[in-house]
């Protein structure tokens, strides 16, 4: 590792042998891996004798979990209650994308022997190749992200040592969680795992470091970043209804595909939609899922279709988003619907049939939310008999049921009770739900702020949202967010109070409220995540990374010594 200090030396070989154990292990989310990722975080903490220094550490489970996983945590016991959380996730996405190279998807060392091969499948890494020639780590997990999680396990240890001497000022408790990559199941856990070791050891939490991968924001940027908020998500999806007939007669009926085709282009990639905030912007929508709902073959236009559409946000709520959504949707149907009528008149008078064309009238559609269409299927039928047919419904379908699906199979279930024909638009909200969050005065972001300045030459920069996913949307809501709209429109949504339902979604949005934890995002820094060139950049990760963890970690005590 030329160039660098024997400080950061120390952590190299030692963080660049655990990111590999950990890489090694499949851990796709949802499944049974995750858990063998979490024993294998458990015995890297727990090694040579370590394991008695904690004064707790073992696996927790979630709650309700189809799979029985758990996440692994420890918690060392300092001189003071004021306690720092270590946070990151140990699943990652599949491994299909590496094509022929699939068998090595989950061994660095054998993806470094065929690097050939994996440029040439990725032409975009040869400049990176060559820029740090032998300094990066190929790998499923590598980026995203087991190399953070091996800092996490590797400053526990150091801080272990520590605590052993008397020497730990602050408490820190570190969790590795699963199902980061899907529903974030664990982290939810956490919260509620977080409030009991609170209770139980009377701690003062000052706030979460969050080890998720960071990387470059624009070609040749040279920094490396910490992040003081994060981004949000909401998954607003749309059933769509046309009116049958058959392909012979098209204009007798209207084909959902193609109505679900125009929003999709006004909606997919539309920077009209993009949220910004002080000059930082989010990615425009993009759609994660569409379909029609024809299960075979035959010559009936397809009358329903559905879709999901991937929404980052900034500062848009769920109330402010489905609004917008709405107009957007309203809009397409109207100019889709006058498009397809001219297109009849100019077809009959092709055909000569110029006088039935002058006859033709206006074809009209709705938009309506879920919250709309269940409340005049109330009104029609009356709040038992739908609250009957939707449990139904629920039932019909298996526990492990994809939420979205789910949510889909709902909402079509009452557009059929309600009666009403197409053209229509349903928009409502499938899980998962991220929330946004800003940054807030704290004395971490004030310790972030003095890291950063102490550190010039590694061209650290504090920014505001975390531009990518993350379970740290789940460790505070900020106060004036109202979620009423997100629940009255998602099928599948359950109060976290009320008994277990199978397959439904749901947030301790209480429980997450109470803990009200500051965090930032201080990443490994690495490139394609969930893609087949994802890597991590060793030298900072494995060596400097840690370090710079542990300089944090005595800022924060020396600001809170001097409150």
């Amino acid at each position: 590792m030329p160039g660098q200090s024997m400080t950061y030396d120390k952590w190299y070989s030692l963080v660049q042998h655990y990111t590999k154990r950990l890489v090694h292990i499949s851990s796709v989310s949802p499944g049974e891996g995750e858990n063998q990722v979490a024993q294998e975080v458990l015995q890297l903490l727990c090694d040579d004798g370590v394991e008695s220094i904690y004064a707790a550490v073992g696996l927790d489970p979630i709650e309700n979990d189809l799979y029985q996983r758990q996440n692994a945590y420890a918690f060392l016991r300092g001189e003071s209650p004021y306690t720092i959380v270590l946070l990151g996730h140990i699943d990652t996405v599949g491994t299909q994308d590496y094509g022929p190279l699939e068998p090595y998807a989950l061994d660095p060392d054998a993806l470094v022997a065929h690097l050939d091969t994996l440029i040439e499948l990725t032409p975009e890494l040869r400049e990176d190749v060559n820029v740090h020639s032998g300094d990066w780590m190929f790998g499923r997990g590598t980026a995203d992200m087991k190399s953070g999680v091996a800092v996490n396990i590797a400053v526990m240890r150091y801080l272990a040592r520590q605590a052993s001497q008397g020497e730990l000022a602050l408490s820190i408790v570190m969790l590795a969680t699963r199902d980061e990559e899907n529903e974030s199941a664990g982290v939810l856990q956490a919260v509620r795992f977080l409030l009991r070791l609170r209770e139980q050891y009377g701690l003062n939490y000052i706030g979460a470091i969050n080890t998720d991968y960071t990387t470059s924001l624009y070609p040749g940027d040279p920094h490396r970043y910490v992040y003081t908020g994060t981004i949000g998500k909401l998954l607003p999806s749309f059933l769509i209804i046309g009116r049958e007939s058959h392909v012979g007669d098209p204009f007798d009926g209207l084909d959902a595909n193609l109505l679900a085709a125009e929003l999709i282009r006004n909606l997919s990639m539309s920077d009209d939609l993009c949220d910004s905030v002080r000059g930082q912007i989010a990615p425009p929508p993009v759609t994660l899922h569409a379909t029609d709902l024809k299960s075979h073959y035959d010559v009936q236009l397809p009358f329903a279709a559905y879709f999901y559409l991937n929404m980052l946000t900034l500062t848009s709520g769920p109330d402010v988003l489905l609004e917008r959504l709405c107009h957007y949707a309203e809009r397409t149907l109207a100019q889709l619907l006058e498009r397809i009528d001219a297109t009849e008149r100019r077809w009959l008078r092709a055909g000569g049939n110029a006088a039935r064309a002058e006859q033709l009238q206006p074809r009209s559609g709705i938009v309506l939310t879920y919250a709309e269409l269940y409340s005049e299927a109330v009104q029609r039928l009356g709040g038992e008999f739908v609250t009957r047919e939707l449990d139904m419904e629920w039932k019909r379908w298996p526990a492990e049921l994809d939420k979205r699906e789910r949510c889909l199979h709902l909402v079509y279930r009452l557009w059929t009770l309600s009666g009403k024909a197409g053209p229509a638009v349903v928009i409502y909200y499938s899980p998962p739900y991220y929330p946004y969050v800003a940054p807030s005065p704290c004395v971490l972001h004030d310790a972030t702020t003095a890291l950063v300045k102490a550190h010039p030459e590694i061209n650290l920069m504090q920014e505001e949202q975390f531009p990518f996913l993350s379970d740290i949307s789940y460790l505070r809501i900020e106060e004036d967010l109202d979620l009423s709209v997100l629940k009255a429109n998602m099928p599948v949504w359950q109060e976290a109070d009320a008994p277990p339902h199978p397959g439904s979604y749901t947030l301790p949005l209480e429980a997450i409220r109470e803990l009200d934890l500051p965090f930032i995002n201080f990443g490994a820094y690495g490139r394609g995540a969930h893609q087949r060139g994802e890597r991590v950049l060793m030298s900072y990760s494995f060596g400097v990374l840690p370090q710079l963890v542990c300089e944090l970690i005595e800022n924060v005590a020396r600001l809170v010594e001097q409150k």
